[in-house]
């Protein structure tokens, strides 16, 4: 790979980048060897391989809403080389057999690298199964657990976190209680602004609190996701085993786009106000955040666009990531040093991912190459998702993704799709490829 800027450790170089047998053997700005094939990469800037730790794949029972093939179509066009999967589809991730089930349909069908997070289960010696297995961590849902859990009883969480502890298993954990969340009748949805009041932000703090209470008396690894308040910020920081995670929607939008955008914009947790969506960002911008997720979950239009309490909530996300958060690059709200380990090597320590995250000798080749000066609009009908729909239809952005390789094989490239589904690799946590 020649002729481009390189995303090293220490910032931008003008470099060359061998790639021998899927890993990155040199980087230097001239690379001497039988190169054999080469690719020209003029005017653009090589970023370690986008990883998002969480996303929404769905296929078997759900693959008309988007399926592995189609959705790692999206990751690899949005720069993402690593995708985490979380474990809510149909039927759910929530037992070494059926984790073993999701990994076979996936190997033949994925385009980039996919890893799998299971659902948080009672049963302790299922939930070492599934830590051999490489799940990523088990998915903790507080509204509505995926197993079932009794949410509401502490000692149950708290053994549940302390038999994580003990299977090397980091917990993710959704945030919201669900006695704060309110239940509204056909006939009292009247507005997608009405149903997103349903789930206020106490629901979140509140959760976030009493996770992080539990887990202090396990020393358990606790993810929490898509947070929206910088109190639930503050909160994790205070416990040294805490790591968070902000959405693109959440610092970029506010309840104003649910009135404009309507289901577009409907999606859990709900967006927030707009001086809680500035303070968010604010926090972002300052590293106070260890990465951000696009929390990719998408759904069909007609669904989406039927009765308002049946909607079920969710974006895609994938496409839209980069080019946002680059922008916000442009607009000089974060710096490149602070964003690009928000998507890679941060998610790559957190989740055990070896080998990713970086561009330096000895790691994986995932690279994307990215056309820093180019200006579009996000066009959701030009997805390649299934969900042809966005909340930041038609916003500008600055930064395009020009070219994805993962394990030094191009998948993507100006537009197209050049891999073959089945050419990406399933990933399990803790073990190099």
């Amino acid at each position: 790979m020649e002729g481009c800027r390189v995303w090293v450790r220490t910032g931008l170089v003008t470099a060359s980048i061998l790639i021998t047998e899927d890993r990155i053997a040199r980087i230097a700005r001239h690379v001497s060897e039988d190169a054999g094939e080469t690719l020209r990469a003029d005017g653009l800037v090589a970023f370690p391989g986008m990883i998002d730790a969480h996303v929404h794949l769905r296929d078997m029972d759900l693959s008309y809403k988007e399926d592995f093939t189609t959705g790692t179509a999206a990751a690899a066009a949005g720069g993402f080389t690593t995708v985490l999967d979380m474990p809510n589809t149909l039927p759910p991730t929530d037992s070494a057999t059926r984790l073993i089930e999701k990994i076979e349909e996936a190997r033949g069908k994925i385009l980039t690298n996919v890893g799998f997070h299971a659902a948080a289960v009672p049963d302790s010696a299922e939930m070492s199964q599934m830590s051999r297995l490489g799940a990523y961590s088990l998915k903790l849902y507080m509204p509505r657990p995926i197993s079932p859990i009794d949410i509401q009883d502490d000692k149950t969480i708290l053994t549940l976190l302390q038999s994580s502890k003990e299977s090397d298993l980091p917990v993710t954990v959704h945030g919201e209680d669900q006695d704060l969340i309110h239940h509204l009748g056909n006939k009292e949805t009247e507005s997608f602004v009405s149903l997103a009041k349903t789930r206020p932000e106490q629901a979140e703090l509140h959760s976030v609190n009493r996770v992080l209470r539990l887990a202090a008396k396990t020393d358990c690894n606790v993810h929490l996701s898509h947070l929206t308040l910088p109190s639930s910020i503050i909160a994790a920081r205070k416990y040294q085993h805490a790591t968070t995670e902000v959405t693109p929607h959440h610092v970029l939008l506010s309840e104003e786009a649910i009135k404009r955008k309507k289901w577009k914009a409907w999606m859990i947790p709900p967006l927030r106000s707009e001086s809680v969506r500035k303070n968010l960002l604010t926090m972002l911008s300052k590293g106070l955040v260890t990465m951000v997720a696009s929390d990719h979950a998408p759904h069909t239009i007609k669904e989406k666009s039927g009765a308002i309490a049946a909607s079920p909530p969710g974006v895609p996300g994938l496409e839209t990531t980069l080019p946002l958060m680059l922008t916000l690059v442009t607009r000089r709200v974060l710096s490149m040093s602070l964003l690009i380990p928000l998507l890679s090597s941060n998610p790559a320590s957190v989740f055990n991912l070896p080998g990713k995250g970086i561009l330096e000798k000895g790691f994986d080749a995932d690279i994307v190459l990215v056309d820093l000066k180019r200006k579009t609009r996000i066009r959701p009908e030009h997805f390649h998702s299934k969900a042809k729909y966005s909340p930041f239809e038609n916003m500008r952005v600055q930064g395009q993704v020009h070219t994805t390789l993962v394990g030094g094989t191009v998948v993507f490239q100006d537009g197209e799709i050049v891999g073959k589904p089945g050419s990406g690799r399933i990933v399990r946590r803790g073990i190099r490829g």
